[in-house]
């Protein structure tokens, strides 16, 4: 079984205006590092990020944006340094906890992606992604009842998610409970969620 999780969107850092007047200003060099990021150029989107950083060193959306082209690099220290800069400046946001969480799975220290999706959810109970990466950990580990739980709650609060689909129609699987399952397959099929592998 391979559980899907989030993937980290990015974050504006409200420097439209500014883009429209200087391509070299921070705001265009995070949109484009941004583009970069999402076509798997990570090193040339960090870059950028950089680049943008010396001329804002405080924003806490580009230092947020270059942590996430760390992850997807697989520069996991670097992903983390980053986003817990941003924490600091920025404070408890949930988004911020759910990249952290993710930075966390993904180094397989299940405990604290478990704490910081938990965390995430204290501050945005209605938060589906949350939820999911939360029902992954738990997954993971084994505990299928908690994870059915939290994958329930990330398809209540966002009906066509088809990550969490896919993940709830293997829980069922490995619950035993057969109709929960073909009515979760059901759904993957009709949202296009297979397994891409």
């Amino acid at each position: 079984m391979s559980t899907k999780d989030g993937q980290g969107a990015g974050r504006d850092d409200g420097e439209e205006t500014e883009e429209r007047s200087d391509p070299e200003g921070p705001g265009s060099l995070n949109n484009r590092g941004m583009s970069l990021t999402s076509a798997g150029r990570y090193d040339e989107a960090i870059v950028l990020f950089a680049r943008a950083l010396e001329l804002d060193p405080g924003n806490a959306g580009l230092i947020y944006n270059r942590g996430e082209a760390w992850r997807r690099a697989g520069m996991l220290a670097e992903a983390e340094a980053d986003l817990e800069s941003a924490l600091a400046i920025d404070g408890e946001e949930p988004d911020l906890l759910l990249a952290l969480g993710l930075v966390a799975y993904e180094a397989e220290d299940y405990d604290l992606a478990e704490e910081r999706y938990e965390r995430a959810l204290v501050l945005k109970a209605a938060f589906p992604q949350a939820w999911n990466d939360l029902g992954v950990v738990r997954f993971r580990r084994g505990n299928y009842a908690e994870a059915r739980v939290a994958f329930e709650k990330a398809v209540e609060l966002l009906p066509d998610y088809g990550d969490a689909w896919f993940n709830l129609r293997d829980t069922y699987e490995e619950l035993g409970l057969k109709r929960e399952h073909e009515k979760a397959a059901a759904r993957v099929r009709e949202l296009g969620a297979e397994d891409p592998q």
